[in-house]
């Protein structure tokens, strides 16, 4: 399959030439024997035929894709809220697809990302092998990406939450209230999102002087099944914590019913922080803890970040680090029990 850069080569000019004469980059000048020999590379390679004749007809698909681990999570439907809002302030419309589908059917692939149904990607990764097959395939392609929700470092693009403030403010909190047993359900998967939720517990225990032990670290998952099984996990350690900050919101949810069956009340017998504000938190019994982080705005950069590779801006990362995390208490924290 051939790349971008294989074009470049066969017409004798820089990656980013090919890629702002296919994204009919208006503030581009060539010289018309210049344009003539990409176009001839294009034809000869047959690189991305459908999206390579229609920006060489003078227009772009118009559409961005949005790949998510899964499409129910109260959490994307907040950052796909903002993404959406830029993405109509630049006359772009949104596509949603699983990266599950994307990395599993090949055709499919085809079809979305090669047959030019979209100019640019935004990827949600959950630390599964199927998120590095669409990044392979994206960079094959020369098509534009920008990873979501993590911190990411060159050449990739990507836009990151405070993931390591957030945490330790969630930690801080339980810390206030008393609490010195206080446990951390971790995202899990490998990505730098689920360190840094980890690290932050980790920094703010350090800080309190209390040892971050690790048997008060159990995998958490960002689902409500994986969020029960890392509670039970921390139910059956010898000494049980008091408190936990849970490093998602569906893992959150799911802790929640895990200390229901385990006829434990909550937040008598066990604190609960979760990560992000979306409406299960207020409406989970009983209503959550969390620490709330700019989901929208995050959405919005990523549109932003996508659309500046669009121009032929180079790939670059962000940390959005305003508005700043902040507790939105509820009825999941309170001091632990005496004795």
């Amino acid at each position: 399959m051939a790349t971008i850069k294989d074009v470049a080569t066969r017409a004798g000019v820089a990656p980013s030439i090919v890629s702002r004469l296919l994204n009919n980059d208006p503030t581009l000048r060539l010289r018309p024997e210049t344009r003539d020999r990409v176009e001839a590379a294009v034809r000869a390679l047959d690189y991305t035929p459908n999206r390579a004749a229609r920006a060489l007809r003078g227009a772009r698909a118009g559409a961005l894709g949005v790949a998510l681990p899964h499409l129910t999570s109260p959490v994307y439907a907040q950052i796909l809220s903002g993404a959406e809002a830029e993405a109509r302030q630049s006359d772009f419309l949104l596509v949603t697809v699983e990266v599950d589908a994307l990395a599993a059917d090949p055709a499919g692939f085809q079809r979305f990302v090669r047959g030019g149904a979209i100019d640019g990607l935004l990827l949600q990764r959950d630390g599964v092998p199927a998120d590095e097959v669409v990044i392979e395939n994206l960079r094959a392609l020369g098509l534009p990406f920008v990873i979501v929700n993590e911190r990411v470092a060159a050449p990739l693009a990507g836009v990151a939450l405070d993931d390591r403030q957030a945490s330790a403010l969630a930690t801080e909190h339980l810390l206030a209230l008393a609490h010195r047993a206080v446990a951390h359900l971790a995202v899990g998967g490998g990505t730098n999102r689920s360190r840094d939720r980890l690290e932050g517990w980790r920094e703010a225990m350090d800080a309190a002087g209390v040892p971050a032990r690790p048997d008060l670290v159990a995998d958490g998952g960002s689902k409500p099944e994986t969020g029960y099984a890392g509670m039970m996990k921390l139910l059956a350690q010898k000494t049980r914590p008091t408190a936990v900050v849970v490093g998602t919101l569906l893992s959150a949810i799911g802790a929640l019913s895990a200390l229901r069956d385990a006829g434990l009340r909550v937040p008598e017998d066990m604190s609960l922080v979760g990560h992000h504000d979306a409406w299960p938190a207020q409406y989970s019994s009983p209503p959550l803890t969390t620490v709330s982080l700019p989901l929208e705005e995050l959405g919005r950069r990523a549109v932003r970040l996508l659309i500046d590779q669009l121009g032929d801006a180079e790939p670059r990362q962000e940390l959005l680090q305003s508005p700043a995390p902040v507790i939105v208490p509820r009825s999941t924290t309170c001091p632990p029990r005496a004795g």
